[in-house]
């Protein structure tokens, strides 16, 4: 990752001393070994605070909308996840495609800090890196080698598109990966073998865990309103009552309103601090939108029209008597 992260710098600091862009969104290292956050950087000399490395999760197409209030210009750099992401705001009309500037990322796939936790390995941790399918664990007392794929988000080890769909420069050379379709959907059937009473219970009991803190819905680049139904006190939504009721209703009506335009990027489960598995409902929604209506994948283009959020003034109107 070392070469690529090399690239990334050198083509941000072209980027703003040329002027092509008025900032660049990476992502830049915090105090501890597993903290890379996105990074807003508009000044050169800020350059060299860029990095690239197996902890660079954090989709940034998200961030784009409030940049672009500010900026007139700006440059991203992009996984296959920030790329799909990127394409739906396209979608959706939330940024203009000629004031932004993709640069590529191949995504080998992010590092679970907390499975490396949970592996009992963080002990004197100073750094992770990752090469091809070897995570190397640099400590005080030497380094240890493990598998990439007993470490990796369970998202990324999901992924269809491990290089960027759209960019204007790409960074690197392309990964090879591919992800069946068994594998992409085995947690939705574990929960669909379930019995009725036994789904209830089990959503039931992760709303329950729901401390309404909108961090699903702020990471999540479908969800992208100008204002948010539950914000709106005209819509006349209870949104803020901490209700069993009120918990369920706002997930499944936040997962009906990205339905069709969730690129699966997997954002709402990883940074809900109580641990929903909100991936699941909505690869649910995505399973069925591809038995019912054929494969489709949010993101993969920014052209393709998407199954339940297309409207044409003279679709059939099954709700009236002849459905006419």
């Amino acid at each position: 990752m070392g070469k690529i992260g090399e690239k990334i710098r050198e083509t941000a600091k072209r980027a703003l001393e040329n002027k092509e862009v008025d900032k660049v969104l990476a992502w830049k290292k915090g105090d501890l070994w597993y903290d890379s956050h996105p990074a807003f950087i508009a000044k050169v000399e800020d350059i060299d605070s860029i990095v690239w490395d197996s902890f660079c999760v954090n989709n940034l197409s998200k961030y784009l909308i409030k940049e672009l209030q500010k900026n007139d210009k700006v440059g991203i750099f992009v996984k296959g996840c920030d790329s799909t992401s990127f394409n739906q705001l396209l979608k959706d009309n939330r940024v203009n495609r000629k004031r932004v500037v993709l640069y590529g990322i191949p995504c080998e796939g992010m590092i679970d800090p907390e499975k490396i936790k949970d592996l009992e390995l963080n002990k004197g941790l100073k750094k992770v890196t990752r090469c091809g399918d070897t995570v190397t664990l640099v400590t005080k007392d030497g380094d240890k080698n493990i598998s990439a794929e007993s470490v990796e988000y369970d998202k990324c080890a999901l992924c269809l598109y491990p290089n960027p769909v759209v960019y204007d420069e790409l960074m690197g050379e392309k990964v090879a990966r591919e992800v069946s379709i068994d594998d992409r959907f085995k947690g939705v059937e574990e929960i669909e073998a379930m019995s009725p009473d036994e789904r209830y219970d089990f959503w039931a009991e992760q709303f329950k865990k729901c401390i309404r803190c909108n961090a699903c819905r702020d990471i999540c680049p479908a969800c992208s309103c100008v204002k948010c139904i539950f914000d709106n006190n005209d819509a006349d939504l209870s949104g803020k009552a901490r209700v069993e009721s009120e918990d369920a209703f706002f997930h499944m009506i936040r997962a009906y309103h990205v339905a069709g335009r969730c690129v699966d990027c997997g954002e709402c489960a990883r940074v809900c601090p109580s641990g929903i598995p909100l991936d699941k409902l909505n690869r649910k929604i995505i399973k069925d939108i591809n038995e019912n209506y054929g494969e489709f994948d949010a993101g993969s283009d920014s052209t393709t029209a998407a199954p339940l959020v297309t409207f044409e003034v003279n679709d059939r109107d099954t709700f009236k008597k002849g459905g006419k």
